[in-house]
């Protein structure tokens, strides 16, 4: 094959995505994506751009950079900058990265603008508000519009769905590195009914459980607020609802770095898509949720109790995955016996739980005993688990003499699977998953 020849054929090969298994670029997860020391791009308006074939987006430009996700032709990137060597910065579904201009064309229309949602907001099927909902989108959210505002609407799309939303609540942002403003997240306090009307005298659409999450697209005459829910717009009484300041909701929820804790919580009702049952000995023979892992970390955890017995230690399962619903019912049920406040001291407010990533495991001793308990902590098996998790991916989640860091007391018992490379970084260093990412 003459050089000529080969470099088309890698060409070809990168274009449909098969570059993956020659160049050895896995596929890069959101919280990894990072463009520190990236090359300089140059400043452009916002522009539409169409593939012209499957396409891979990379985390930089060149063919060597990791593909952070392949498209197919006539998918339309937003291009935000220009980069050396015929390459353009785009951005795609949240996601920022870089593609060959060679396999791109301008759409028809060179008038695209960005903007960003100043509120949580109704994305609907026309210009008005007694047109359908398509889509509810947060506070933050970036949309892409080509019309210009008629009447006070725009016409924009997001993630593959075209509508319009009021002029009022959007502003166009100046470019990909405006940080989204943080919304707040807003939670009932107790068990709370969802009405017709800003009033008691509305019907009741749905009752909610202490500590649902409440999507507040505005406040209501009297104390009342104005929410979404399953896609009908109902209201609340404020005097049962809290919004907490500085809490966010993960973009990245299938990472497997994901960090959640007190002001990092999991988007509503998320799945993790790849559950399977672990395959190691629980203090319970049921066959139940707790049971469950994300497939790379159920793997992980049965090396992990293997390579313990080598040595001569013992463990057992004790919880591992906890669905949304559970989680909520259990943080309802200690709002009902202690109120909110005392509740949310100890208990996760749903979505802010390690469980229901499927990433994280409570293990104890081979006899049991000790489950969940401080007498864990000093046991030949606390002290194996701390020299050694992060030899199989986990990491001790809640260390201790971190509590101001990671909001919960020393659990030696609560593991967290991150990866190796993650686990032996933190572990060198004696910090948490927070300050390894230096967040909070």
């Amino acid at each position: 094959m003459t050089e000529v020849n080969r470099q088309t054929f890698y060409k070809k090969l990168v274009v449909t995505g098969l570059a993956f298994t020659l160049v050895g670029a896995g596929t890069l997860g959101l919280h990894s994506l990072n463009f520190t020391g990236e090359p300089t791009v140059a400043s452009a308006a916002a522009e539409t751009y169409t593939a012209t074939a499957n396409l891979n987006i990379r985390s930089g430009p060149s063919t060597s950079n990791a593909i952070i996700a392949t498209v197919k032709q006539g998918t339309q990137l937003t291009v935000i900058g220009q980069a050396a060597s015929g390459w353009l910065k785009v951005s795609y579904q949240g996601k920022t990265g870089y593609v060959s201009s060679e396999y791109v064309k301008k759409s028809a229309s060179s008038t695209t603008k960005t903007y960003v949602t100043t509120a949580n907001l109704n994305i609907r099927s026309g210009p008005s508000t007694s047109s359908a909902i398509v889509v509810t989108v947060k506070q933050g959210a970036q949309l892409t519009s080509t019309e210009q505002a008629a009447n006070g609407w725009l016409k924009v799309s997001y993630q593959g769905k075209t509508g319009y939303v009021s002029t009022q609540y959007v502003k166009e942002s100046t470019g990909s590195s405006e940080p989204a403003p943080a919304a707040s997240v807003y939670v009932a306090t107790a068990n709370l009914n969802v009405r017709t009307t800003a009033s008691t005298a509305g019907a009741v659409m749905a009752t909610l459980k202490a500590g649902t999450q409440l999507d507040v697209t505005d406040k209501a005459a009297n104390g009342w607020l104005k929410i979404t829910y399953q896609g009908k717009v109902g209201y609340v009484s404020g005097q049962y609802v809290r919004a907490l300041a500085g809490m966010k909701v993960v973009s990245n929820p299938e990472s497997i770095q994901v960090v959640v804790n007190k002001q990092n919580k999991l988007p509503e009702n998320y799945v993790p898509k790849d559950l399977v049952y672990t395959t190691i000995p629980f203090t319970f023979k049921e066959q139940t949720e707790k049971k469950k892992m994300r497939s790379e970390a159920a793997a992980a955890i049965a090396q992990l109790f293997a390579g313990a017995k080598k040595q001569g230690v013992t463990l057992l399962g004790v919880s591992a995955y906890r669905s949304h619903a559970t989680q909520s019912a259990l943080f309802s049920s200690y709002v009902q016996r202690d109120g909110y406040d005392k509740a949310a001291t100890y208990s996760a407010l749903p979505g802010t739980s390690e469980h229901e990533t499927g990433l994280g495991i409570d293990v104890t001793k081979g006899d049991g005993t000790c489950a969940a308990q401080d007498c864990f902590g000093g046991t030949k098996e606390a002290t194996w688990l701390d020299a050694h998790a992060a030899e199989y991916g986990f990491i001790i989640r809640y260390p201790k003499g971190k509590d101001a860091v990671t909001g919960y007391k020393y659990e030696p018992w609560h593991l967290r699977y991150v990866g190796k490379p993650v686990a032996q970084a933190i572990k060198s260093k004696g910090i948490t998953l927070e300050e390894y990412y230096g967040i909070k």
